[in-house]
């Protein structure tokens, strides 16, 4: 698959992530609705400001998303979703790869970080394929509860 075009998220697009996208078993730890801060921010317009963008394919199809969180000048974390049917079929290097090169073409961003739950062996190994390094964990509030996130991160020169 090819993932052909980024720009802002749409409404239409948004409401298709927060309200449609359903991963399954343990993935469901990613579903919108069950962060209902994470919920607010992505269907509220002001909220969601201009840092969310929609990765689509070659027909306009809505593949994935993903939210720039300034840090610093030169530091950005990213969160990142990938459509819940497109998931584990090995497309995930090449959409990391894609976002990743957004921000290199965009904007002044040398350092990408990451934050994945630590269940999620997953997405890490895409990461580290990627060429992200583990940068520890931490405890975070999610999902009305408190859970292990991985720290990742990765010096933008590649």
């Amino acid at each position: 698959m090819k993932f052909k075009k980024i720009t802002h998220l749409t409404q239409a697009n948004v409401d298709q992530i927060a309200r449609k996208w359903h991963y399954k078993d343990r993935y469901s730890f990613y579903d919108m609705e069950n962060d209902p801060e994470d919920f607010e921010e992505i269907i509220t317009p002001a909220l969601r400001d201009d840092k969310y963008y929609q990765v689509l394919n070659d027909k306009d199809e809505l593949v994935g998303y993903f939210c720039l969180e300034r840090l610093s000048e030169k530091k950005v974390e990213v969160g990142l979703g990938l459509r819940p049917d497109l998931t584990g079929q090995g497309l995930g290097f090449n959409f990391v790869k894609g976002i990743e090169a957004f921000i290199q073409d965009n904007f002044n961003y040398k350092v990408i970080v990451l934050s994945v739950a630590s269940f999620n062996k997953r997405a890490i190994k895409v990461y580290q394929r990627a060429g992200f390094r583990v940068d520890g964990s931490k405890l975070q509030k999610s999902n009305d509860g408190i859970y292990e996130f991985i720290n990742l991160s990765k010096t933008e020169d590649c």
